[in-house]
């Protein structure tokens, strides 16, 4: 196998033909900042064409999976200005789409480990692994549309697992559900 990256932003360990990748900023309940949204790509690249692992198991550290996107990081790409045609806001989002897109057509079978907060992007990621293990204590939702912002990036995945109707149903209410209800969609 590859040599992985150095990452700062998730904790890597391998375990015969399992890739365990943990999201590792418990601070902001494992927010995808920038940072994290390339390290995981750097992770899913150096493993692509690679026989070892067969499987990759994401999961957060501090008792949550992921709360989403990063909002700091967001705050500081909408208050920058577009250098040589580059939009920052732009380039995060593609960064992010990117990254839902590598991780659900990796080879390896991907399995998801969601409890705790698995909001925004991080159910965005969790819709696109292969396999998705949930906790009673999992908080699933899309909390962008409290803010006025569309979940647009991740809607078609969300559709993909969950279906049209609940997920229009998440985008237009904001409800919120647990690891109970997700049993059930």
């Amino acid at each position: 196998m590859s040599a992985l990256p150095e990452c700062e932003t998730l904790k890597l360990e391998q375990d015969g033909g399992i890739l365990h990748i943990t999201l590792n900023r418990p601070e902001s309940r494992n927010a995808m900042s920038l940072a994290m949204v390339h390290e995981l790509r750097e992770v899913f690249a150096a493993i692509r064409e690679e026989t070892e692992p067969r499987a990759v198991v994401l999961r957060g550290t501090g008792g949550h999976f992921c709360a989403g996107g990063d909002v700091k990081d967001m705050a500081s790409a909408r208050s920058q200005k577009a250098d040589d045609g580059e939009d920052p806001i732009f380039e995060l989002n593609r960064a992010f789409g990117r990254l839902l897109a590598e991780v659900e057509s990796a080879p390896q079978t991907t399995v998801a480990v969601l409890e705790g907060a698995v909001m925004g992007g991080g159910f965005g990621l969790a819709c696109v692994t292969d396999v998705a293990l949930c906790m009673e204590d999992a908080k699933f939702g899309l909390p962008e549309t409290t803010l006025g912002i569309t979940p647009a990036q991740i809607a078609p995945f969300v559709v993909r697992r969950i279906g049209l109707t609940r997920a229009r149903r998440l985008a237009l209410t904001g409800h919120r559900f647990d690891g109970s209800e997700a049993f059930w969609l």
